[in-house]
C-alpha cells in the first residue's frame, strides 16, 4: 500500500528483479548498487549503499548484519541479487517495512538520466499502515523540510533510519536534522555546514515520540538560534575531516566544541547578553 511519499508493505511482497553492483562516478565504477524491487504497488529502484543499507538495517533491526561480509557478496551480480531475495525472505526478518520512496528524475547506473519510483529510505514499522505521524508533521512545518536517509553509529550499532532536515529560509546550510524514532526516541540536533565541514551549535537532544510538544518547542528554539549566528555572519574555516566510523555521540560532542573554538564564538555570547 503506498500514501503519499510512503510505501507499506511486507518483506516478502518484494522481490529483487535486476541488479547492478556497479555505478559510474567519473570514469570509474564504485561500489552503489542499482536494483529493482517489485512491490505490491509498482516497482521501486534502490541506488547506493545508504539506501541499501537502510532496507537491510530495517529487515534486522534487532540484530544489524554485519557490514562488510554482506557488502563482499553484494560486488558480485548473481550472487548480490540471490542475497537480497534471500534476505527478503529470511524467516528472522522484520515482518513489516515502511519505505520512503521518491518518484521522479534520477541517475542509471552509468549515469544516464531515467525516471522511476526510487527507495529513499526504510524503517521498520509496527504494522502494514504504520505511517510514522511525528516524521510527516515536521516535514510539514517548512516548504523547505525534506526527508534523507541518515547513518547513526550508536554505541553497539549502525542504524540507517528516516529523518527531517528543516532548513533556514536564508541559508539552508543552516539546519536542524530529527531522527525517526530509536528505541522510542527521536533524536534532534542543529548542524551548520560550511567550508566542507560540519559546526553544531547546540548538543544533541532526545525526546519520546509521545512527547512532541517539547520536540516542536525545541525545533523552533533551534531554528531561532541558528537564525541569530547566520545575521552575525561568522566566519568558518574548514576543520579537518572525521573519522568515518565515530559515533554519533562523539560526533556531536566533537563538532559542539569546534563551533565553540570559532574566533566569532564570543561576539555571540556578547550579543546574547545583551
Amino acid at each position: 500500500m503506498r500514501i503519499g511519499s510512503w510505501l507499506f508493505c511486507r518483506p516478502t511482497d518484494l522481490k529483487c528483479t535486476f541488479y547492478y553492483p556497479y555505478s559510474k562516478k567519473g570514469k570509474h565504477l564504485v561500489f552503489q548498487p542499482y536494483f529493482g524491487l517489485e512491490t505490491p504497488s509498482g516497482q521501486i529502484v534502490v541506488h547506493g549503499k545508504r539506501a541499501l543499507w537502510s532496507l537491510l538495517d530495517a529487515l534486522f533491526t534487532d540484530d544489524p548484519l554485519p557490514r562488510p561480509p554482506i557488502n563482499n557478496d553484494l560486488k558480485d551480480a548473481t550472487t548480490g541479487r540471490n542475497a537480497i531475495n534471500g534476505l527478503l525472505n529470511d524467516p528472522d526478518a522484520w515482518p513489516h517495512l515502511r519505505l520512503q520512496v521518491r518518484t521522479g528524475d534520477w541517475k542509471g547506473p552509468y549515469g544516464f538520466a531515467t525516471k522511476g519510483t526510487f527507495l529513499m529510505s526504510a524503517s521498520p514499522s509496527a504494522s502494514d499502515y504504520d505511517m510514522t505521524p511525528n516524521l510527516m508533521l515536521f516535514e510539514k512545518s517548512s516548504n523547505l523540510s525534506y526527508m534523507v536517509p541518515i547513518t547513526i553509529h550508536t554505541k553497539t550499532k549502525l542504524r540507517t533510519l528516516p529523518a527531517v532536515i528543516v532548513p533556514l529560509d536564508v541559508d539552508s546550510d543552516f539546519k536542524v536534522i530529527i531522527t525517526d524514532a530509536i528505541n522510542g526516541e527521536h533524536l534532534i540536533f542543529s548542524v551548520i555546514e560550511k567550508s566542507d565541514s560540519c559546526f553544531r551549535p547546540q548538543r544533541m537532544k532526545s525526546f519520546p515520540v509521545s512527547d512532541i510538544t517539547g520536540l516542536t518547542s525545541d525545533l523552533k528554539a533551534r531554528l531561532s538560534y541558528l537564525a541569530e549566528i547566520q545575521n552575525l555572519d561568522f566566519l568558518f574555516p574548514q576543520m579537518s575531516a572525521l573519522d568515518a566510523g565515530m559515533r554519533f555521540y562523539e560526533r556531536d560532542d566533537l563538532e559542539f566544541r569546534r563551533f565553540q573554538s570559532l574566533n566569532c564564538f564570543s561576539s555571540l555570547t556578547t550579543a546574547q547578553k545583551e
